[in-house]
């Protein structure tokens, strides 16, 4: 590659440093576009064979010296953020360092503001697809080095070399940088992540029932978002009797001036016992549930309607008012904790309810009495209030198709008769409170959509929706006004559709659950598993070598041991049974009157026997060369010629190894 490739490269390289900057937010645009201007202006000047020196090097070093102070004016008055003006700085720094003359070879300070750019969008990221970047951005940081490591030892040794292709050493490094990461991870100490917030903001001005108060004096819109604010896990069992799900967010039971606030706020710090907190009194079916939630107002919990006992958050208080609670000592975006629903529930202290302040007017009293009639049972009050609204008035979606005149809770009742969650569940209160029956508005989330693969509910922003609660004297129960039709989480999608949104939500639930959210306590519990199941392992083991030797133990297997020991004492009795041929050709001798020594050999044995006993000497002759094609026959087989075997004794030109051996043998 050559050297105008290179630098090209470099410079894309710090511009694609960059690139998640723009999803996270975590600085404002407008540095960023003047960094890439910059940027894509040196890159063009390389590209036409110019130097990249695109703004003349004593204005910059002139702004480099200003900047100084400037950092200072926009860390306290314009970011209002140390972290915001230190990656501002950065920027300024990526783009001086190009422009710097050539033969400062500053290579090495370019790549390490390149990473810190890295490190900065990495910190404010939190989505998946932030994967592929860190593998991208690794790759071409490995080529880089190689190419620098190859040019300083080039130069260090003083001899040309060429440079090796750096393509597969870099993919090399990637995957091997990779999976140590990968084997690392459950061990790293935890980081909280995003260091920065991205993207993640409060509902404080939607039309959802998630603000802090319900204000009918306000023009207002709903958008679609498809931000995922909760994932509810329950079993098979518990689906026909928990669904649809409701997650209760906020809770208005107060009127002032056209709008609905909260009650009283009071901070009560709750008592748990064994990680797990009560919050009710359960009665009827029960099941438990898990819950992943995004925090989005504050550190507030989104419980199911129905739960009674929570577990898995540190501190849970009561606050900002009645039935609401808050993780008080939770410091990450995203939760995971347990809880215990029932089918019906009660307070565990007990308390008297009052009804609302709205202001009734005769008119509103006179529908309220006209639609339950004679029913003085309020739980069936409710039921009919709820089902005369759902059917004789229209549901709009969007508060802004209502016009621009203001539309308070008296005209949606008696003039206007159409009107969004809000409207419905404000004006069942209103009816509920002539009638002098405690009742309240609830805002939270409504449904979701059961994910297959993974088998739970995922609930989005969009989801959001307001019904009501009615107090029957022990707890409160749920009614909702809005037309079931036309509560979120009815649209419809084909099968394909549907499944691969399924899939892209279960690698996001993975990426939350298992890397963004993977905590001390995960790690924790991941070590007991492995040491239980290491306990477990060592106890099956035991057990089944206690079986084995139990069975080892009968009588057919000690019989059959018995058998294998005594055929394995025969083979050793007959191979010791087998002698050399000069053992024996030495025990013969002995006998003969000729004491054969340790050191010496069969020619000489035979010699002494010449001498003394030269008859039998004779016979015994052909032994030594006997005995040589024996112990070197298998050498000769190895060799596979006849050659060898000539060489080996007197014999040649012997058509056969057999007839040699044969041969040399008589010839001895």
């Amino acid at each position: 590659m050559s050297e105008r490739r290179r630098e090209i490269e470099f410079l894309l390289l710090t511009m694609f440093a960059a690139v998640p900057l723009y999803a996270t937010q975590a600085i404002s645009f407008i540095p960023l576009i003047a960094f890439d201007v910059v940027m894509i202006g040196i890159v063009l000047r390389v590209l036409s064979g110019r130097d990249p020196e695109l703004i003349p090097l004593p204005v910059m070093r002139g702004l480099a010296i200003a900047y100084i102070l400037f950092y200072a004016v926009d860390a306290a008055v314009i970011s209002r953020s140390a972290i915001s003006a230190s990656t501002h700085l950065v920027l300024f720094i990526a783009a001086y360092q190009p422009m710097e003359p050539a033969n400062r070879r500053n290579e090495a300070q370019r790549l390490l503001t390149a990473s810190l750019i890295f490190v900065a969008s990495v910190a404010t990221a939190t989505h998946i697809a932030i994967v592929p970047f860190v593998i991208a951005f690794a790759f071409l940081l490995f080529r880089q080095l190689i190419h620098l490591s190859h040019r300083d030892s080039v130069e260090a040794a003083g001899v040309a070399a060429v440079e090796p292709p750096a393509t597969r050493a870099a993919a090399f490094y990637v995957c091997g940088t990779t999976a140590i990461g990968i084997l690392l991870f459950p061990m790293l100490p935890r980081v909280r992540n995003p260091l920065v917030p991205g993207m993640m903001g409060s509902l404080s001005s939607a039309s959802t029932g998630l603000s802090d108060t319900i204000n009918f004096n306000d023009q207002r819109t709903i958008t679609n978002d498809a931000t995922v604010v909760s994932r509810v896990w329950m079993g098979p069992e518990a689906i026909p009797f928990f669904t649809p799900l409701r997650l209760r967010g906020m809770i208005y039971e107060r009127f002032r001036n056209n709008e609905w606030v909260q009650g009283r706020r009071d901070f009560m710090p709750l008592d748990g016992r064994n990680g797990a907190v009560r919050i009710a009194r359960p009665s009827g079916y029960t099941r438990p549930a898990a819950i992943q939630q995004r925090f989005i107002i504050g550190r507030r919990l989104f419980l199911p309607v129905g739960t009674y006992e929570v577990a898995g958050v540190p501190q849970i208080v009561e606050y900002p008012t009645r039935d609401m609670y808050t993780a008080w000592q939770s410091r990450s975006d995203v939760i995971n904790y347990d809880v215990h629903m029932a089918w019906s529930t009660t307070p565990l202290r007990i308390q008297r309810m009052t009804v609302t302040n709205y202001p009734i007017r005769p008119e509103v009293l006179a529908m309220a009495r006209q639609i339950v009639g004679s029913e003085t049972d309020a739980m069936k009050q409710a039921k009919r209030i709820e089902s005369y609204l759902s059917t004789r008035f229209r549901y709009v979606p969007d508060p802004a198709q209502l016009g621009p005149a203001r539309v308070n809770v008296d005209d949606f009742l008696l003039r206007v008769h159409r009107g969004h969650c809000e409207y419905f569940a404000a004006g069942m209160v209103a009816l509920m409170t002539a009638l002098d029956v405690p009742s309240r508005i609830v805002g939270g989330f409504y449904g979701g959509k059961l994910n297959p693969l993974t088998g739970y509910f995922i609930v989005r922003r969009e989801d959001a929706h307001a019904w009501v609660e009615v107090f029957d004297g022990n707890g409160w129960r749920t009614f909702d006004p809005t037309p079931a039709s036309l509560r979120p989480g009815n649209a419809q999608s084909g099968l394909i559709v549907a499944y691969a949104s399924a899939l892209s939500d279960s690698i996001n639930y993975f990426w939350d659950r298992y890397i963004l959210t993977f905590g001390l306590a995960d790690q924790i519990a991941l070590a007991a598993e492995l040491i239980s199941q290491a306990r477990l392992a060592m106890a099956n083991l035991n057990r089944s070598t206690r079986t084995a030797v139990v069975n080892l133990l009968t009588v057919r297997y000690l019989a059959a041991l018995a058998g294998f020991l005594a055929l394995a004492m025969l083979t050793l009795w007959i191979a010791r049974r087998r002698r050399p041929a000069f053992e024996l050709l030495r025990d013969h001798l002995r006998a003969r009157g000729i004491e054969v020594g340790p050191s010496m050999t069969m020619e000489e044995a035979l010699a002494e026997l010449r001498r003394k006993q030269p008859e039998v000497a004779e016979l015994l002759q052909p032994l030594p060369a006997f005995v040589a094609a024996t112990r070197f026959r298998a050498r000769l087989r190895r060799n596979g010629s006849a050659s060898s075997c000539a060489s080996a004794s007197p014999c040649s030109g012997v058509p056969t190894r057999r007839t040699c051996d044969a041969r040399s043998v008589r010839a001895g």
